[in-house]
């Protein structure tokens, strides 16, 4: 592994920055929602509402980035990340946090599209899954450094003090951008697309995969699964731990993997070959969650939900890098059709429990979706070689 590209490191901070704002509230919201006099629907819409918004912006901003060529679409969006942060914690009130949520998925539609071009673009392709996964592992690090940090302020200073902090501090991610531009235009081994703003299908469908499984029906629903299968809490060498804490550790070990495994994973997946390790790690996940499905029990589930958390990370680090090879259109439809697997796999999830079907159901119905993206990856496979 080599030391990540200083405009990819650049990039990736300053995304770490402005998305505190983002991931506080998530933290936040669920308890404090009364004091703001929020009902839970408007919480359930306010903190949803940037990823319908993205659906329609993500193909938006590689227009804009392509029609008028302009680092400044990016610095704008990092501007407007840290504005929005100090809406949350000045306007209370459902309208203007509602404003502030759809503003911050515009923004995030222009930040992730030059993100992603800036680790494509970086050096070479050999070693793309490798840029991508630092990409991620870097802005994941920083990003779950602050949330713990953000949450301490918040239970000492309050919540107006901490978000608009928050909002002062992520305005370094503006210089950052521009040093990540800069950076870029030194860079001598530029890599070049054989097909330029040419998407593939299959990348885009099993990016969807991808969202609705893992950032969706899994994750949303996992602290119901661990539940229904341990009750409030269980006992581990004489100590009780509750499930909701059971939850979070699971949770952390998902980012921790984003954090530190994404480089490494990403970096052996260009050894094996980027589009040959994704049909394996749809085949392997789709085998952990229908393992989880049929043998529920508390010491097969935790590991074998770290091991989807693996592949997951790495079927992301992947698919961006694949998408980027193909050019700027194609990345904006991956990052459209994950936004839509991510908002539909909470519904899908939450419903079969309304529905009172067995919560293996949830495992049983994404592995299958797993095993069809194992197959559809095949068309990835077959095209890198034709």
């Amino acid at each position: 592994m080599k030391l990540p590209p200083l405009p990819v490191f650049y990039i990736s901070t300053g995304l770490s920055l402005v998305t505190l704002g983002d991931s506080l509230l998530y933290t936040i919201l669920p308890s404090y929602f009364p004091i703001l006099g929020l009902a839970p629907l408007q919480v359930g819409i306010i903190l949803s509402v940037n990823r319908w918004i993205r659906l329609a912006t993500n193909h938006m901003a590689e227009y804009c980035y392509r029609r008028y060529s302009s680092d400044l679409w990016l610095l704008l969006a990092f501007f407007m990340g840290s504005v929005v942060t100090a809406m949350y914690g000045i306007g209370k009130m459902f309208l203007i946090l509602l404003i502030a949520r759809i503003l911050w998925g515009i923004s995030f539609s222009f930040i992730r599209q030059a993100a992603v071009m800036t680790a494509v673009e970086s050096g070479p392709g050999v070693h793309l899954g490798e840029r991508v996964g630092y990409y991620r592992g870097i802005s994941g690090l920083w990003h779950t450094l602050g949330v713990l940090i953000g949450g301490l302020c918040h239970d000492i200073f309050g919540f107006t003090f901490t978000l608009v902090g928050l909002s002062i501090l992520s305005l370094v991610a503006v210089p950052l951008g521009a040093l990540s531009q800069k950076g870029l235009k030194s860079i001598k081994e530029p890599l070049t697309n054989d097909v330029p703003g040419k998407g593939d299908a299959a990348v885009i469908c099993c990016g969807f995969a991808v969202g609705l499984i893992g950032g969706g029906m899994i994750m949303s629903t996992l602290g119901l699964v661990l539940r229904e299968q341990i009750g409030e809490s269980f006992a581990i060498a004489g100590y009780s731990i509750g499930v909701v804490t059971l939850t979070g550790i699971i949770l952390g070990l998902r980012w921790f993997i984003d954090g530190i495994g994404s480089p490494v994973l990403g970096a052996i997946a260009d050894r094996m070959g980027r589009e040959r390790s994704t049909t394996i790690l749809f085949s392997l996940g789709a085998v952990t969650l229908i393992g989880i499905a049929l043998y529920p029990t508390i010491t097969l589930l935790i590991p074998l939900i770290v091991l989807f958390f693996i592949c997951g990370t790495t079927l992301y680090t992947l698919l961006s890098a694949l998408a980027g090879e193909r050019g700027t259109r194609a990345v904006a439809s991956l990052a459209t059709a994950m936004d839509f697997g991510l908002s539909l796999g909470p519904l899908i999830g939450w419903g079969i429990a309304q529905a009172a079907l067995p919560l293996h159901f949830i495992f049983i119905s994404s592995g299958s979706i797993y095993v069809a993206s194992a197959v559809i990856s095949l068309r990835i496979v077959l095209s890198h070689k034709s």
